[in-house]
Order: structure tokens, then sequence, then C-alpha cells
């Protein structure tokens, strides 16, 4: 399947969204593959995707993903040089690995709980789906509110960065253009710096929301 995308893109000779990809795939090998195998692919084969040496890291890196959620094939010379690869004998050590587990198991299990209790950020939401995707990018949470208007939810682990702002902005526009609404949205982060908080004034219906965790114990028996 990396050799089906690869000559995909490469035949196109321009971005690619993850849909149109799965559209010439699908027209050129009729039901030989899963959506979900493209889209572990479209993760895997990424050169700018750290997680995804960690995760597959026996996978070839080809493609470059555009911060706008299109993808194209990596060059150097356009793109920079590889940064984003783990240094030689990195990945024995296995920190970074641990790391971004840790991180990922954390993020499931507030996405979780945010599933579960939309209403703890809002009186009235309820959930719509659950990584919702689109042809820019993927939603954490897709909710409605009490009026039955969407709510975008992205959920940082951490502190929010300048990027989730243009996020936010795409599954915006995108969103316009399919139903001419813009919907409202929610950062849910553990802090926003004050570059984020102004940033965040130009997205009319963004809302800022802090997370916190709170520990608890049991005993563990043998």
């Amino acid at each position: 399947m990396a050799q089906a995308i690869q000559g995909i893109v490469e035949r196109a000779g321009r971005r690619l969204s993850s849909d149109d990809i799965k559209g010439e795939v699908e027209a050129a090998y009729p039901g030989k593959w899963k959506p979900a195998t493209l889209q572990a692919h479209l993760y895997a084969c990424s050169v700018n995707n750290p997680k995804g040496y960690i995760h597959h890291p026996y996978a070839a890196k080809f493609l470059y993903k555009n911060t706008d959620g299109t993808f194209e094939l990596y060059s150097e010379e356009k793109h920079g040089p590889n940064e984003w690869a783990p240094a030689e004998g990195e990945e024995d050590e296995g920190g970074a690995a641990e790391l971004v587990q840790a991180s990922i198991s954390l993020e499931r299990d507030i996405e979780d709980h945010l599933v579960n209790n939309l209403e703890s950020l809002e009186p009235g939401l309820k959930l719509v789906a659950r990584q919702y995707s689109t042809a820019v990018g993927r939603i954490d949470i897709l909710a409605e509110d009490k009026n039955g208007s969407r709510v975008i939810i992205e959920l940082k682990v951490g502190e929010a960065k300048d990027s989730v702002i243009g996020q936010i902005a795409r599954y915006v526009g995108w969103f316009v253009r399919q139903d001419g609404q813009p919907p409202r949205s929610i950062v849910v982060a553990s802090e926003f710096p004050e570059g984020v908080r102004y940033a965040a004034t130009m997205i009319k219906g963004l809302s800022l929301l802090a997370y916190r965790v709170n520990f608890s114990f049991e005993p563990a028996t043998v």
C-alpha cells in the first residue's frame, strides 16, 4: 500500500488531502484495503511525524504532511533536512518512546473523561462523534450544544501551543465551506500562554478551558 500511495502522490504532482488519496486508492485498487489501513499508512509514512518513527519504525518515510492537512512527497530541498527522525541510538534508550506513550495515554484518559462528562465543559453539550475526520484533519471531539449548534473540542496535554489556533481555524473554515455556518470551538489544555490567549480572541466563538488532574490512590495486592 505504501508503494501505491507513493505512486499516486508522485503522479499527482500537487498536494493531496487524505480524501483525495483515499479516492485514488479506491479507484485504482477497489476494495483491496480498508480505510483504517490507509490512515495508518499516512500516519506511518510521514517524514515530519515524530510519533511515526516510534510506532512504525520500519515504515518507509516519503510523505510530507503540510499544516493544512494535505500531503506531498518529501523533498529535503523543499522541506529542509529531516529533523524529525530520532538520532542514532536514541530509539534504543526507550525514553522518548515512553514519554510519548505516557502523553498519549494521558490524552486518551482525559478524552475518555470528557466524552463521558461533556456537561462538565458546558451544560447541554452532547456528543456527536469522537475523532471526527475532515479533509483538513481529525477533530478530537465533535459535539452539539443545547441549541443544536456544532461545537469543536480539541484537547492538548500540557501547555497549548500557537499551532492549536491554526488547527481550530482550519476546522472552522472547513465547516463554513460545508454548511455555511461557523461552529463554536473549545480548546482544553493545562495552560494557555499569553500569546495563545491573544490569538484566540481572533476566532469568534472560541473558548479556552484549563483542565486539572487529580490523582487518587488504591492499594495494590499480589
